[in-house]
């Protein structure tokens, strides 16, 4: 006989969010969206609107927060967001570490942009993040 284990932690409200508009942003670290403790990270994209002028420019989308070291390219690496091509960019199916989901069961975090416009000038970009809480 089995034994019952059901859960009654649900998410009633799909969230989706949009950071501010970065246009050719400082060298440096941006926090753009506050996540609250419970929050399920289902996916994230970047929005390359204007690409960076240099071959060596960078640009990796990550997060703080949840009792764990920053990591400033879990959802999406600078091969993925590719900075230098304008459109939009997606962690799913990518290979940075949190590219499938990131859950901050642990406490509150924020997502984060970090950028480093090489010899040339940076482009404009966006954040959205398509996360839930599961309470």
């Amino acid at each position: 006989m089995a034994t019952d284990l059901y859960t009654h932690a649900f998410a009633d409200n799909l969230r989706l969010a949009k950071s501010k508009r970065l246009a050719a942003p400082a060298n440096g670290t941006y926090n753009l969206i506050r996540l609250p403790r419970y929050a399920f990270v289902k996916q994230v994209w970047l929005w390359v609107v204007t690409a960076y002028s240099a071959a060596g420019a960078s640009v990796t989308v990550g997060f703080i927060g949840n009792g764990e070291a920053a990591d400033t390219d879990a959802f999406l690496t600078n091969t993925e967001s590719d900075p230098d091509a304008a459109g939009m960019k997606t962690s799913l199916g990518g290979s940075a570490a949190c590219a499938a989901g990131k859950y901050f069961a642990d406490g509150s975090g924020a997502i984060t942009l970090t950028t480093n416009k090489s010899t040339g000038d940076a482009g404009v970009v966006y954040v959205f993040a398509d996360y839930v809480v599961i309470y």
